[in-house]
């Protein structure tokens, strides 16, 4: 039952966001809503759960606080939701799911070299805006990496997509130039990622 207490509290949790997730959004985009504290829980909140893709909701503290201010909360509350996900699932379930991975040679296999390159492994992870967050968050729980290793590359992974996101909704409205530049160096930066990533493999 201690196992599983998380896992209901964060279904309950989820439930009650998604209920009401446009009212939390209309909130955020008031001009009187500027109580940093709870926007950042709010935002916590919306990384944690994922009710929304979580960059739309980036993109809307971007056009709210601006790009520096925007960019912060997003790498504050998006952090605060992966080490929150990670000691859930390391302390409740890394057991049982290691021993599962154990039984697929190819899994295990790869759950190893992933340990062994983890500080690179979750920080090209995170650069890379297709794989979803939570399943980066779990399957570092379930491995055997170090907590601080992981903070360190989920910090460092996540600056660059979350101010890209604060940059984009901070020019949405003013400067749409602006924003395609940003798009196409955005994805220049993750094409480089990606030869990087791949030559480091080869080697």
């Amino acid at each position: 039952m201690k196992k599983w207490l998380p896992v209901i509290i964060y279904v309950i949790v989820i439930m009650l966001i998604f209920l009401n997730k446009e009212q939390l959004i209309i909130w955020i985009q008031r001009r009187d809503s500027t109580n940093i504290m709870a926007i950042m829980i709010i935002a916590t909140l919306f990384a944690l759960f994922p009710v929304v893709p979580y960059g739309l909701f980036a993109g809307a503290l971007g056009a709210k606080f601006g790009f520096f201010t925007g960019g912060i909360i997003n790498i504050l509350a998006s952090t605060c939701a992966a080490l929150i996900m990670f000691l859930i699932f390391r302390y409740s379930f890394s057991g049982p799911a290691r021993r599962m991975i154990a039984r697929y040679q190819r899994v295990e296999h790869f759950t190893k070299m992933f340990e062994a390159n983890a500080f690179l492994a979750v920080l090209f992870a995170r650069l890379i805006p297709i794989i979803p967050a939570q399943v980066v968050n779990i399957y570092s729980a379930i491995s055997r990496i170090k907590f601080i290793t992981f903070t360190l590359a989920t910090v460092l992974g996540k600056i660059p997509l979350m101010m890209t996101f604060a940059l984009l909704g901070d020019q949405l409205f003013e400067n749409t130039t602006n924003v395609v530049i940003t798009i196409v160096l955005y994805s220049g930066f993750l094409l480089l990622v990606y030869v990087t990533y791949r030559a480091l493999g080869k080697q």
